[in-house]
């Protein structure tokens, strides 16, 4: 199996978090309706419980509201059709909102055919090979990338956070998304390493 069809399948299955953000976002509105409540937001360094998702990667990527960015950003670094491995991986899934915090600029810069090899490497850096849920990750833990890159896990009480080799950090938002092949966590910042490259 080439790198590349690696981190095709890896990167893939980060697009299910943005499915799994919308069914417990449509669950929790059903609910409250249901009952006559209001839903109420989680205080913003609260993490979501996942779920298991159960749906075809290409289904998915296509219905996911949270993660579009990443969605297209995945097709023009000619990974999607490369989800064929078996895995298991561990997905940190920037979300819009995470992409829309980098410089102006950059994810256009990213997006043209000329940073392709950059956006590939950017992308596979959010992939760790094994499966680590939320409960496995160890503050001061060092996680290798499939690119061999670096990131640092920083837990304090239910909040974790990953740094990135640039020291720039993200926090996940909703963790333990199962899929067939790994677990996804969504997160809220895009991790670069160390130097952009």
């Amino acid at each position: 199996m080439t790198k590349q069809t690696r981190f095709g399948w890896a990167l893939s299955i980060a697009l299910l978090a943005g499915t799994q953000v919308t069914v417990l976002a449509q669950d929790q509105n059903a609910t409250a309706q249901a009952t006559g409540g209001s839903t109420t937001t989680a205080p913003q360094n609260t993490m979501k419980p996942g779920g298991v998702t159960g749906k075809d990667l290409t289904i998915s990527a296509a219905k996911s509201a949270s993660h579009t960015m990443l969605f297209r950003a995945l097709r023009v670094s000619g990974l999607t059709d490369q989800a064929s491995g078996k895995g298991p991986y561990t997905v940190f899934a920037p979300t819009n909102d995470a992409f829309d915090k980098l410089p102006t600029g950059t994810f256009d810069e990213l997006m043209k055919p000329a940073a392709k090899s950059k956006l590939v490497k950017v992308l596979a850096y959010h992939v760790v090979k094994g499966k680590l849920k939320a409960a496995d990750l160890q503050d001061g833990q060092k996680l290798k990338t499939l690119t061999g890159g670096t990131l640092t896990v920083n837990k304090e009480g239910e909040t974790v956070t990953i740094v990135d080799g640039a020291g720039n950090s993200a926090t996940i938002n909703q963790a333990d998304i199962e899929a067939t092949n790994g677990v996804v966590h969504s997160v809220d910042s895009v991790l670069m390493p160390a130097g952009g490259k």
